[in-house]
């Protein structure tokens, strides 16, 4: 590939990487900025993540001219996933230990807009399996699979790459006003960057992911339904 092909690549990357962590924070906040949480916000909300994959998709196709998908993903056997999905459950687990730390020194963490998302969610089981889904797939299919490897290309670095991808993903999460939801989706989104990197299976991680929102909608409505949500 000589200079000019190079260069030009080079900033068809880049330009990628800032719509797959532009687009929401942008275009979403003309969207939905000032809109309450209604059961149809949310809903509409999903499907305008599920468009950022669709045209990521294109891009990657007509403007790239490549694969949306860089990294061929690896086959393995029927062990390898439940295995794979117990660590990164256990490793999520801890990674919500983590983002409560702040608590213990007693700084304040906004929890309003986090619980009244999940309150949203919670009145509807399809809603909470979309929502579940949607962030699994799109979130994992954004900030892994397509951002991931781009990011590699262009700092030509791993662990640049797995830090820049999991900033991404907490800042994306910003929105929620929360310290703790911040430092959590880091966490998260070192771990599972570091995981795409070593074994290039974004299934586990999507399912992974979608499991963790999904138990985690369960679980608030409980303590909501019993009154223990403080």
């Amino acid at each position: 590939m000589d200079t000019i092909t190079y260069n030009r690549y080079y900033v068809i990357l880049i330009i990628g990487v800032l719509i797959a962590f532009l687009y929401y924070p942008l275009l979403g906040h003309f969207a939905f900025y000032g809109r309450s949480h209604t059961v149809q916000m949310v809903f509409y909300s999903r499907l305008f993540i599920w468009l950022e994959v669709a045209l990521l998709f294109g891009y990657a196709r007509w403007v790239e001219k490549g694969r949306f998908l860089l990294w061929v993903e690896k086959p393995y056997g029927f062990w390898f996933y439940p295995a794979s999905f117990a660590a990164l459950y256990l490793l999520a687990i801890g990674a919500g230990i983590v983002s409560k730390i702040p608590l213990a020194f007693g700084i304040h963490d906004g929890q309003q807009a986090v619980r009244e998302m999940a309150a949203i969610v919670n009145k509807s089981m399809p809603l909470m399996v979309f929502a579940a889904l949607t962030a699994g797939f799109t979130e994992e299919l954004i900030f892994r699979a397509y951002l991931v490897p781009r990011l590699e290309i262009l700092f030509k670095n791993k662990s640049a790459a797995v830090v820049v991808s999991a900033l991404m993903f907490s800042l994306a999460h910003y929105h929620y006003f929360s310290i703790s939801e911040t430092i959590f989706t880091f966490c998260i989104g070192v771990v599972f960057a570091i995981y795409y990197q070593w074994y290039r299976n974004v299934k586990v991680l999507i399912f992974t992911h979608a499991a963790i929102d999904f138990i985690s909608f369960l679980i608030f409505g409980y303590l909501q339904a019993h009154h223990l949500y403080k």
